[in-house]
C-alpha cells in the first residue's frame, strides 16, 4: 500500500482505501480499478493523493479501460456495490433496486455535473478511544428537549381538525392560516407541477393556480391537506443541528425523496391517501434528528462503527444505543398525538410489525430504499438498508412498475425541493 500523488497515478491501479473529498463527500471506495474516468474524477474534485496497491487484481471490471462509457459504467458499478452492499442481489427485488442505482449512477455521471451531485458522508467524529457513554432513553431525550415536550400550537390546531368529522372548508384553512410559512409551503406544493400532474393522473382534474387555503382544501381535501400542514410544520423544529454532524440539505433531501417515492408508489399501487404517504416519508427520519441534537457522542459513535462494519447506521444504532431512529421518531408523533398510520409508518419503516399499518409501512419502507439507493441526498449513513422481501411482496409493485415510476420521482424530487425552499434554491 502505498500513497500516491495525482500525477503519480496510472490506470490499473488499485485504491487500498475510500477516497473522500475535501469537502467530506464519499467519492470512491476502496477496490476501485483506476482507470481514464477515475483519474478525471480525482482531478476534478482536486484530489491531492490517494493510497493504492501495487498491482492490477486479475478480476478487474470489464470495461475499465475502454474509454469514458466503460470508465464511467465502472464507476457508477463500484459507488452501487459499495453502497448497496447489504442488499441481497439473489432477490429479485435486490437485483432490480441495484440495476436501477447503476442505471441512474451512470446518468449521474455522464453530466458534467454530475460528481458534484455524490450524496455526502460524515467525517468520523467518535468518543475517544475507551471513554465510556452514559446510558440514555428515547422518553429521556425527549423530555430534555423544550421544543417536542409538548405539542406546538400549530399541531394542536391541525389535529383538532382531523379529529373532528363535522370540520368545515373554513375550519381546516383556519388552522393554517395563522402560520404564514407553513400557508405559503403548502400553496406552493398545491400549484407544484409534481402535484399538478398528481391530481390529473389520480382524479383527472386539471387545476387552475390555487391561491388561497379554502380553494387548496377543496382542491386537495381537508384531511389531505392538514396531513400534509402537520409534516411541513415540523421542519423549523431542526433548524439549528450543527454541520458537524449532518448537511442539512442533503438531509431533507433524502426525506423528500422518500417522500415523492412513497407518494408515488401509493397512487400506483392503487392505495388510500397518498399525502399521508408523503408525510409519513418526509417524517420517517425525524428520530435522527433528535439524536443528533440530544446525543452527539452516542451517534458519533453509531456513525463510525457503521463505517467500520460496513452495515446501515440504523443498525449501529441499535448496538450503541438499544433503539433506532425509527422508534425514536414513532414515539415522538405519538406524544404528538399524531395518526395512528403516520406514526406506524415512522416506527416501523426499518423493522415491520403485524398489524393495521403493516402495509403502509412497507411503502415508506421501501421508498427509504429507494432514496439510499439513488443517493438523493443522505441522512449520515453511507450503507443502503436491507430491502425487506416482506416489505417488497406487501408493497406489490413489480420491477418492470418501479422502472417506469423512477424518472418521475427523481424529477418530482426536484421540483419539490424548490417547493419547500423556494428562497434558497431548493436548499432549506
Amino acid at each position: 500500500m502505498t500513497k500516491r500523488r495525482l500525477n503519480e497515478l496510472v490506470v490499473g491501479m488499485v485504491l487500498s482505501e475510500d477516497v473522500i473529498t475535501p469537502g467530506g463527500r464519499f467519492l470512491m471506495p476502496r477496490g476501485t480499478v483506476l482507470d481514464a474516468g477515475h483519474l478525471k474524477s480525482l482531478q476534478a474534485w482536486s484530489i491531492a493523493a490517494v493510497e493504492v496497491g501495487d498491482d492490477l487484481p486479475p478480476d478487474a471490471p470489464a470495461g475499465a479501460t475502454d474509454g469514458d462509457g466503460g470508465a464511467i459504467r465502472a464507476a457508477a458499478e463500484a459507488l452501487v456495490v459499495e453502497r448497496l452492499c447489504r442488499i441481497d442481489a439473489t432477490q429479485e427485488a435486490g437485483r432490480i433496486v441495484r440495476r436501477l442505482a447503476v442505471e441512474r449512477e451512470i446518468e449521474r455521471l455522464s453530466r458534467p455535473e454530475g460528481l458534484r451531485g455524490a450524496a455526502e458522508v460524515p467525517e468520523r467524529r467518535t468518543a475517544p478511544e475507551g471513554a465510556s457513554l452514559p446510558p440514555v432513553t428515547t422518553e429521556g431525550l425527549l423530555h430534555d428537549d423544550p421544543q417536542l415536550v409538548s405539542t406546538p400550537e400549530v399541531y394542536d390546531r391541525i389535529s383538532r381538525v382531523l379529529r373532528d368529522p363535522q370540520s368545515t372548508v373554513e375550519d381546516a384553512a383556519e388552522a393554517i392560516r395563522h402560520d404564514q410559512s407553513l400557508a405559503a409551503k403548502l400553496l406552493r406544493l398545491v400549484n407544484s407541477p409534481f402535484y399538478a400532474r398528481t391530481m390529473r393522473a389520480v382524479h383527472g382534474r386539471f387545476p387552475s393556480k390555487v391561491d388561497n387555503l379554502s380553494r387548496a382544501v377543496m382542491m386537495v381535501g381537508a384531511r389531505q391537506l392538514s396531513t400534509l400542514a402537520l409534516g411541513v410544520s415540523v421542519l423549523p423544529l431542526f433548524q439549528d443541528i450543527p454541520e458537524t454532524w449532518v448537511n442539512m440539505r442533503l438531509f431533507w433531501e433524502h426525506s423528500l425523496g422518500c417522500a415523492v417515492a412513497a407518494q408515488a408508489i401509493t397512487e400506483a399501487t392503487g392505495r388510500d391517501n397518498p399525502e399521508a404517504a408523503f408525510v409519513g416519508g418526509l417524517l420517517h427520519d425525524i428520530g435522527r434528528l433528535i439524536l443528533f441534537k440530544q446525543a452527539p457522542r452516542h451517534m458519533a459513535a453509531a456513525m463510525r462503527l457503521a463505517l467500520d462494519d460496513r452495515q446501515p447506521l440504523a443498525l449501529a444504532e441499535q448496538e450503541i444505543l438499544g433503539f433506532d431512529h425509527a422508534a425514536l421518531g414513532g414515539l415522538l408523533l405519538h406524544k404528538w398525538e399524531f395518526p395512528v398510520h403516520l406514526e406506524a409508518m415512522v416506527s416501523d419503516h426499518h423493522a415491520l410489525r403485524e398489524g393495521s399499518g403493516r402495509e403502509a409501512a412497507a411503502v415508506i419502507h421501501l421508498a427509504d430504499v429507494l432514496a439510499n439507493a439513488m443517493a438523493w441526498g443522505g441522512s449520515g449513513s453511507r450503507y443502503t438498508p436491507p430491502l425487506d422481501a416482506a416489505a417488497w411482496a406487501l408493497v406489490n409493485l413489480g420491477g418492470a412498475a418501479l422502472s417506469a415510476l423512477l424518472p418521475a420521482m427523481e424529477a418530482s424530487l426536484g421540483e419539490t425541493m424548490s417547493d419547500f425552499f423556494p428562497e434558497t434554491g431548493g436548499r432549506p
